[in-house]
């Protein structure tokens, strides 16, 4: 069975393309935030300790990103988007088994399957996403945004779904999430065109030794590092913050939402920071993200009630503020190898800063979560260090594409 041909259907504009896009990165990435608020009450049923949770983790992080490129050359042989349709079906029957498994190793290998079909969908997703953003001139931050912030609500949402329905009927029931990536899945069967890279533009070669030795590839590793300690901070976040506010005497419900909190605020500033970036230029935005997540997230950790959440809140809205605008400025770096640059971005980044959070737990168990994440926020200044040192382009953002 094939899906329906684009021909029947004619040409979804740019704005739709987006729409269907967002709500089936919604979908996918709602799954691997199943894994934070769960570790608490995984830890018990599994029987393991702070480490393996570091570790069961980054094996999330690890396959949803390493494993990007590989998708990404394969999407590049496709004529049609089976890897985003596939994508979330497979990543909703793995994870929706979550809560059955009494074993790490049982749960270690459903988050590695399960990675490897959120990693399928990104690479196909975001070449539909950037060829959408082509055809609406001056916006491409803020057309990524959406994208991205698509995926983020759904990393976001993805607790309060999970904690509903063991709440209600406990984790054994944990399949019955499956519903939200099989209905995505058939959505995006239905509606999406056949041909999301035409073919000339997935034939590009890749980045050759001259344009590695260029200028331009010392911003981008610049730029790439950024991403990576982004990404360390976030993934460590979403994992110890739960198990830390639970071990204060908070509920499991209210640790779960926090999280929540972080990463909603964390999608509005994706928005903002994106449009904000086709204005004033993309190295700008990145260092407000970065200057203004210190100072935040370190009066969360040093408040109480109220205001701690508030600032909770106002770090995720810094933090993700970048996230896209890393994401365009890599692409406008190196516009031919657009789908190579958006795989380092997307995917070695974040699969890297993921991988950091195996040692931080190790740490956290020698020192404890509190003291672990009051040093992790401190990286935080070392991706604003990076920032600074990008060189500027003339421009910026909209007005950087020369």
């Amino acid at each position: 069975m094939n899906p329906p041909d684009a021909s029947r259907n004619g040409d979804l504009k740019p704005r739709r393309t987006i729409l269907l896009l967002s709500m089936g990165h919604f979908a996918n990435d709602a799954y691997p935030g199943f894994i934070a608020p769960l570790q608490p009450l995984l830890m018990q049923q599994a029987n393991y300790g702070l480490t393996l949770a570091g570790v069961l983790t980054s094996i999330a992080s690890i396959t949803g990103s390493f494993m990007q490129p590989f998708f990404g050359l394969w999407a590049d042989k496709l004529r049609k988007p089976w890897l985003v349709i596939l994508g979330p079906l497979v990543t909703a029957l793995l994870f929706g088994t979550i809560g059955w498994w009494h074993s790490w190793h049982a749960l270690a290998a459903v988050v590695l399957l399960g990675g490897l079909g959120t990693a399928a969908f990104h690479p196909q997703a975001a070449a539909l996403a950037g060829k959408a953003g082509k055809e609406i001139k001056g916006r491409s931050g803020l057309i990524m945004s959406l994208f991205v912030t698509g995926g983020n609500a759904g990393h976001a949402l993805g607790p309060v779904i999970i904690l509903s329905v063991v709440s209600l009927w406990g984790l054994r029931y944990s399949m019955v999430t499956a519903v939200l990536g099989l209905s995505a899945a058939l959505l995006l069967w239905r509606k999406l065109p056949q041909q999301p890279v035409p073919r000339e533009e997935a034939a590009r070669t890749p980045l050759s030794w001259a344009r590695i030795k260029s200028g331009r590839f010392g911003s981008l590793i610049l730029v790439w590092l950024v991403v990576v300690m982004r990404a360390f901070v976030v993934s460590g976040l979403l994992t110890f913050t739960p198990i830390y506010l639970t071990g204060r005497g908070h509920s499991i419900m209210m640790a779960g939402s926090a999280n929540t909190l972080f990463e909603i605020s964390g999608a509005f500033g994706s928005i903002l920071g994106g449009a904000l970036s086709d204005r004033i230029g993309r190295k700008e935005v990145i260092v407000l993200s970065m200057a203004g997540a210190f100072p935040t997230l370190w009066l969360f950790m040093h408040s109480s009630s109220l205001l701690s959440l508030v600032m909770l809140a106002a770090g995720g809205f810094f933090i993700y503020s970048s996230i896209s605008v890393n994401i365009v400025m890599g692409q406008d770096l190196f516009p031919r190898q657009a789908g190579t640059i958006s795989s380092l971005m997307m995917g070695m980044g974040w699969g890297i800063g993921g991988l950091c959070v195996t040692p931080l737990g190790a740490v956290a168990e020698r020192i404890g979560v509190e003291a672990a994440l009051n040093g992790l926020i401190f990286v935080t200044l070392a991706g604003l260090a990076a920032a600074l040192f990008i060189p500027a382009r003339r421009g910026g953002g909209a007005k950087a594409s020369a």
